[in-house]
C-alpha cells in the first residue's frame, strides 16, 4: 500500500521505510562499518540520494524511513521540480580492499538548473542508473552543513585510495525562521580524502511553506447576567496558523509510533488561539469585595519536556517554537511579528487585583494558545498543548 503524499509548490513528497540494499563493506578490513541502502520508490517518487548506515550490518526495513520525492503531477512548470541526473563521476571504488563486495561511490551530474543532493553507491564498479535518484530544481535546494564526524571512512581496508563517507544535515535557523524550511534528507557525500568537507558541498532540500497568519482581532465577551461564563469556557476560539511537514521534522526517522502509521507520514502543527475565562465572582451583597488572583504565564521545564514528547515541538524565550528532532524554526510561520514572539513563552506570574462592586458579576478572561499536532487528514490528536502566552487580559463585570 502507497504512503500518503504532500504538495510544496511544484514538488511532491512521501516517506517510505522499505529500502533495498546497495552495499556494505563486510571483509574489507576497515576499522568501521557501513551499509547502504536506496530508498525504495513509489511510483514517480523517488529518493535524493542513497543512505548510509554505520549501524554495522543490521536489517533496517520497517524500523525507519526515509524522504521521496516527485514532480506534483497537479502543476506544469515549464522546468519540472525533478530531474534525473544526466550521468555520473566516479569518486572511488573499493579496489584492492578484499571486500565480499565490490563496491563504488558516485556523484549525480544534475542537468542545468538542477542540483543533485545525495550520493548513490554500487555493489559493483559500474555506473548506475541515471533512473536511481531524482535531482531537484535549485529553488528547492539550499546549503546545508556536514555532520562533525564522519559516517565512515576506508582506513585499515588496503584500499588503493581513501575515502571518507559524510552525512548532510540542514544548517541551523536563525530565529526569525523563513517561508523555506530545510528539511533532512538522508543524504550523503563521499570524497577522496579524510578531511572534514567544506559545507558548501552540503546541499539539502527546502520546502516552500510560506505563512497564512491570521491575527486575533475579537475582543473579550461581554458578560450578561442571564448567562455568566464559567471558568475555563473558552469563546470565539480561532485556528491561527498550521504547517504540514514530514514526520522525521518533529520525531526521529525511527519512531516506532510515527513507522506504525507511515502510510500517513505526515503531521500538522495547528496553533489556535481564544479568550479563555480564568476566574469568575459572583457578589451578592451589599458591599465591595476585592479578589487577587495569581497569574502564571509561559511554559514551565515540566510542560516543555511534556509538550516535547508529546507534540515533538519546544517552546522557549529565547528561540521561540522549534521542532525537537530536525530543530526547524517556526517563529516566520507562529507569529504575526517573529521578534515579538519570543518573549510570550518565558516563564512569570503576575498577582492581579480586582474590585466587585455589590450586586454584580465579574471575570477575568486571558488569551491562551493551543498547540495541536495530528496526523494530516486525521481528526486523531497525537498530542496537545495549552499556553497561558500573552500579558493581555480584560476584566469584564454586569449588574446581577
Amino acid at each position: 500500500m502507497s504512503s500518503k503524499t504532500y504538495d510544496y509548490g511544484d514538488l511532491r513528497v512521501t516517506m517510505t521505510d522499505s529500502y533495498q540494499w546497495s552495499w556494505d563493506d563486510r571483509g574489507s578490513g576497515a576499522r568501521r562499518d557501513i551499509c547502504v541502502w536506496t530508498p525504495v520508490f513509489q511510483g514517480s517518487l523517488r529518493p535524493l540520494g542513497h543512505y548510509a548506515d554505520p549501524n554495522r550490518y543490521s536489517e533496517i526495513n520497517g524500523k525507519r524511513a526515509s524522504l521521496l520525492v516527485g514532480q506534483n503531477p497537479n502543476t506544469n512548470p515549464s522546468k519540472p521540480a525533478v530531474a534525473q541526473p544526466v550521468d555520473y563521476n566516479l569518486v572511488w571504488t573499493d579496489k584492492g580492499s578484499g571486500g565480499k563486495y565490490d563496491g563504488a561511490f558516485w556523484r549525480p551530474i544534475p542537468p542545468n538548473g538542477y542540483i543533485a543532493l545525495g550520493d548513490v553507491c554500487t555493489s559493483s564498479w559500474n555506473k548506475p542508473s541515471t533512473g536511481d535518484i531524482w535531482c531537484v530544481r535549485k529553488d528547492f535546494f539550499v546549503n546545508g552543513s556536514f555532520s562533525t564526524t564522519s559516517v565512515w571512512d576506508d582506513k585499515g581496508s588496503g584500499s588503493r585510495s581513501d575515502v571518507s563517507v559524510w552525512e548532510i544535515k540542514p544548517a541551523p535557523m536563525g530565529v526569525q525562521g523563513s517561508a523555506y524550511l530545510p528539511i533532512e534528507g538522508d543524504t550523503f557525500r563521499a570524497q577522496g580524502n579524510y578531511s572534514h568537507p567544506d559545507n558548501e558541498a552540503a546541499p539539502v532540500l527546502q520546502l516552500p511553506v510560506g505563512k497564512n497568519y491570521h491575527r486575533f482581532e475579537a475582543d473579550a465577551p461581554l458578560m450578561e447576567a442571564n448567562q455568566l461564563p464559567e471558568k475555563g469556557e473558552r469563546f470565539y476560539h480561532q485556528p491561527q496558523c498550521s504547517i504540514t511537514l514530514p514526520f522525521h521534522c518533529f520525531f526521529s526517522p525511527n519512531s516506532k509510533a510515527s513507522l506504525a502509521n507511515i502510510r500517513s507520514p505526515f503531521l500538522t502543527i495547528t496553533k489556535s488561539i481564544a479568550w479563555y475565562a480564568e476566574c469568575v465572582w459572583v457578589n451578592r451583597t451589599d458591599e465591595t469585595v476585592w479578589h487577587q488572583e495569581n497569574i502564571r504565564y509561559g511554559v514551565n521545564k515540566e510542560k516543555r519536556e511534556e509538550i516535547k514528547g508529546n507534540v515533538g515541538v519546544e517552546f522557549s524565550s529565547t528561540k521561540g517554537v522549534v521542532l525537537s528532532n530536525s530543530g526547524l524554526t517556526l517563529n516566520y510561520q507562529f507569529a504575526d511579528n517573529s521578534s515579538r514572539f519570543l518573549p510570550e513563552y518565558s516563564v512569570r506570574e503576575s498577582a492581579e487585583s480586582f474590585e466587585i462592586p455589590p450586586s454584580t458579576a465579574s471575570a477575568l478572561f486571558t488569551q491562551r494558545t493551543w498547540i495541536k499536532c495530528s496526523p494530516t487528514g486525521s481528526d486523531i490528536v497525537v498530542g496537545e498543548a495549552e499556553i497561558l502566552q500573552s500579558t493581555d487580559y480584560r476584566y469584564k463585570g454586569c449588574v446581577l
